[in-house]
């Protein structure tokens, strides 16, 4: 099997200094790239977690910088200094994120909105500012961190709201970038970090520990971010080892003679009942799919048009 090579190609992971986040720096490093490892500096303190990895991956015979702009108003510095260091930019990883467990009603509004903020403003800041270096790379990749907490949790709910809006984000670049050669993804991870290190569960702590290392995840991500790899807008779940494709996806519809509130309420047990599902990659599709569930005489239409194109710019 040949070996994955990234081919001097530049990178840019913020949240790098622990985690999974150091573990993809060190992982792209390994394979050929040339990283910048973002993560803060703590306050006070003369080093940051980044340059520690930074020394581990020139140690190791690679080539790193480590950056401390805040991916929450500064991202422009933190492109800047990639194109200073290396001269151009072909991978994005926008991993950095906070966690912070505080039921919604007791939560200061300006906290809720921080954590919001880290995980879904600095992946919007960062991936803006290095859009135009991505487009002139000519064949780059983004890969965000979602995560299944989108799905909802009780007392995460800036973290949740933050992630799924990270995995629509990412549906949108995706649509976007392709045609400019940039290719957008993005994981739903699990690993043992200083996050999942929280839980209380002995048991699953141990089972963390043990099968849920970081380079599983990032094993994962460097096949993503490989210049051969044509994968694009999807989201993969992915932990010790395994990985499986995730989708949203659509139970059947439910049609009624009236559309009244008392029909619904007639017909509420249908609507809620399981069965098979559509899956359902973008906005067009899904829409698609409600034009022929209403009149089926539109699908030859719909097919021989290659499907639908909405863009609410050019009024389509």
């Amino acid at each position: 099997m040949t070996m994955l090579d990234l081919q001097q190609r530049v990178a840019i992971v913020t949240g790098a200094g622990r985690g999974m986040g150091r573990s993809h720096a060190i992982m792209l490093a390994s394979r050929g790239a040339r990283v910048i490892v973002n993560d803060i500096r703590p306050a006070g303190a003369d080093r940051s977690p980044a340059d520690e990895v930074v020394r581990e991956i020139i140690g190791r015979g690679g080539s790193a910088v480590a950056d401390h702009n805040s991916v929450v108003g500064a991202a422009s510095e933190l492109v800047r200094h990639a194109i200073d260091a290396y001269g151009q930019l072909d991978i994005v990883v926008n991993n950095a994120g906070v966690l912070s467990g505080t039921a919604f009603a007791d939560t200061l509004p300006q906290d809720w909105q921080a954590v919001f903020d880290v995980h879904f403003r600095g992946t919007v800041d960062v991936t803006r500012a290095a859009w135009p270096h991505l487009v002139r790379s000519g064949n780059s990749r983004i890969v965000n961190t979602a995560s299944s907490g989108m799905l909802g949790n009780a007392g995460l709910s800036s973290y949740g709201a933050a992630k799924g809006a990270i995995f629509s984000l990412t549906r949108s670049i995706a649509l976007e970038g392709k045609p400019l050669g940039i290719f957008a993804n993005c994981i739903f991870p699990s690993a043992w970090t200083r996050m999942t290190m929280e839980i209380n569960d002995p048991a699953v702590s141990a089972t963390l520990q043990r099968y849920f290392q970081p380079e599983h995840v990032s094993a994962l991500v460097v096949w993503l971010c490989h210049q051969d790899t044509k994968v694009h807008n999807e989201a993969f779940q992915v932990s010790g080892g395994r990985a499986g494709r995730l989708t949203m996806a659509m139970m059947p519809t439910t049609r009624i003679a009236d559309s009244t509130p008392e029909q619904w309420m007639q017909h509420q047990a249908e609507l809620l009942s399981c069965g098979p599902l559509t899956a359902l990659g973008s906005t067009a599709q899904m829409f698609a799919n409600e034009l022929a569930d209403a009149d089926p005489a539109i699908q030859p239409a719909l097919k021989s048009s290659g499907g639908l194109d909405i863009n609410p710019v050019s009024g389509k």
